[in-house]
């Protein structure tokens, strides 16, 4: 189990972060709405377990829009199933705008290309609202894992094959891709062991039951600095502010470009002037540098391109995002049911 003084510390983090977002936005006048839309509260279906970064995230863009939009907008976690269960649930609501899905890239690009036998389609069923932003993960090892960076990781894990533990969370995780990758590219064996989310996984890490695993920046800068784990890259291509000391794993010759994403949806067939008006609300609070700085920057999540950006963007970031799943997926060899 993990110690009480890191337990105290990880949901601190995560219940600040919502304290504040409900205080602080009290003060943003809600926004006059010229079609009558919303005209009652707005049920947001989260796929997630709450406490989850995707949960926090929701609830501090969820409290905006209702301080914009002038109507309750009620988080709704249906966690399950690696994200399928709350998903369908939105599918299949009533396109009245009065039902919405807020996710990650994971349910809505990794679960479509290695599950034949989903429920749904993204791509038919759901309309794109508003691209949130990237979150910014971290390669996690325990203190005493004698290495200080990603390359002496991968090779430690080559000269001990399939002994070096990596906490994963799913089969589409971007954990247990990268486990695979490696595997597969590069022929770099970790043991994998699956946990529930990626706060298991990184609690994993806390206790001494995993040696390695991915987590947010903005959870792991504390803990970091407290010596309670060694931080040894940032997960993509780019380097994060919070921790720009931080080399990436592409440094490392992990040529994997998904970084975790979030965004809102609705059900297909949702009028066109509900999702513009959702859109402009999303936006307003993602152009904000107060809000940015106070409720996003503390996670490590990085509002940008195409975060903010049209409806039509996000779309368009859609299709090249699901191309580039399924060619990470084919080189990992992860297959689903």
């Amino acid at each position: 189990m993990v110690a009480a003084p890191e337990r105290r510390s990880m949901k601190a983090f995560f219940h600040i972060v919502v304290l504040l977002s409900c205080l602080a936005l009290g003060a943003i006048t809600p926004a006059a709405n010229a079609q009558g839309y919303p005209s009652k509260p707005v049920r947001v279906i989260v796929p997630h377990p709450a406490g989850t970064i995707v949960d926090i995230i929701a609830r501090v863009m969820t409290q905006s829009l209702s301080q914009t939009l002038g109507q309750p907008f009620v988080v709704d976690n249906r966690g399950g199933a690696e994200g399928i269960i709350g998903t369908e649930a939105c599918t299949k609501a009533a396109p009245d705008g009065y039902t919405l899905c807020i996710t990650d890239s994971l349910v809505i690009s990794g679960n479509p290309v290695i599950r034949s036998k989903l429920p749904y389609d993204p791509r038919r069923d759901l309309a794109p609202i508003a691209h949130f932003g990237f979150l910014s993960s971290v390669v996690i090892v325990q203190p005493e894992l004698p290495v200080s960076s990603m390359s002496e990781l991968l090779d430690l894990a080559k000269s001990k094959p399939g002994s070096i533990t990596w906490g994963s969370w799913g089969l589409t995780s971007i954990s247990n891709l990268y486990i695979e990758w490696l595997k597969n590219a590069k022929g770099i064996s970790f043991y994998n062991v699956p946990y529930k989310s990626a706060m298991h996984a990184a609690q994993g890490v806390l206790a001494g039951q995993v040696q390695v695993a991915l987590w947010a920046v903005g959870a792991v800068a504390p803990l970091r600095k407290a010596g309670k784990l060694k931080a040894l890259a940032v997960v993509g291509d780019v380097r994060s502010t919070i921790m720009p000391e931080l080399p990436t794993v592409k440094d490392a010759g992990i040529d994997i470009t998904i970084r975790a994403w979030f965004g809102m949806f609705a059900p297909a067939g949702t009028p066109q002037e509900m999702v513009q008006s959702l859109n402009a609300a999303v936006a307003k609070a993602l152009h904000d540098p107060a809000f940015k700085e106070k409720f996003l920057a503390p996670l490590g999540f990085e509002p940008v391109a195409p975060a903010g950006g049209s409806v039509e963007q996000f779309a368009a970031f859609l299709k090249a995002d699901r191309e580039t799943f399924e060619r990470v997926f084919k080189t990992a060899g992860v297959k689903g049911e």
